[in-house]
């Protein structure tokens, strides 16, 4: 698939990731990231497009990307959308080529990614106590 086919038909719209974020971010309306207030001021906005914000309790400034895979990255933010949809189909290289971008940029990303996933996934423990595996009964001919 060539550039200008994925710039124009398959990269979501970036006010559509901006506002799927916040969706899901701010699901309870929007709290500092650190210190916990919600006693928020909207701030404008920044070159990506994400809201700025200043908390009035500790005084920091933070917006919708703060703290997300999204944060320090040069790429726009409906590539990194893209990326995260394409790179369990696709290789990287393949996913640089039709984003027309340097290969390692993007490896950087999914890298990150991957990390990211994997520290969360440390966070959850599995136990498994006394468990029966049933096998079925392959094999086996009943009469009727």
């Amino acid at each position: 698939m060539d550039r200008e086919a994925v710039m124009e038909v398959f990269l979501p719209r970036r006010e559509d990731c901006l506002e799927y974020l916040r969706k899901k971010r701010w699901r309870e309306g929007v709290r500092c990231p650190y210190c916990g207030s919600s006693k928020i001021w909207v701030d404008g906005y920044t070159q990506k497009g994400a809201r700025k914000y200043e908390c009035r309790g500790c005084g920091r400034h933070f917006n919708d990307l703060t703290g997300t895979i999204f944060e320090n990255h040069h790429f726009p933010i409906e590539e990194m959308f893209y990326i995260l949809k394409e790179m369990e189909a696709k290789s990287t290289l393949r996913i640089s080529e039709e984003l027309g971008r340097d290969y390692d940029s993007v490896l950087r990303f999914v890298r990150e990614v991957h990390e990211m996933a994997s520290r969360y996934a440390e966070r959850i423990s599995l136990e498994v106590d006394e468990v029966y595996v049933h096998a079925g009964e392959k094999g086996i001919s009943h009469l009727f």
